[in-house]
């Protein structure tokens, strides 16, 4: 089950909309955060569509 609440306040749903970007402009991207943003957590998920409308 997704925790959607606990989603919310990873600091890495912000790079969320240039991650989708760049990912449509380009083809490629690379993120890069500090550990404990939410890299390995929540962009798998938002990059597979399962964060639901208007999470990017």
């Amino acid at each position: 089950m997704i925790r959607y609440d606990a989603l919310e306040s990873l600091p890495v749903r912000g790079a969320l909309p240039a991650l989708d970007d760049a990912l449509e402009g380009h083809g490629t991207a690379v993120l890069v955060a500090p550990p404990g943003t939410g890299k390995t957590t929540l962009v798998p998920l938002a990059l597979a569509g399962l964060l639901g409308e208007g999470a990017c």
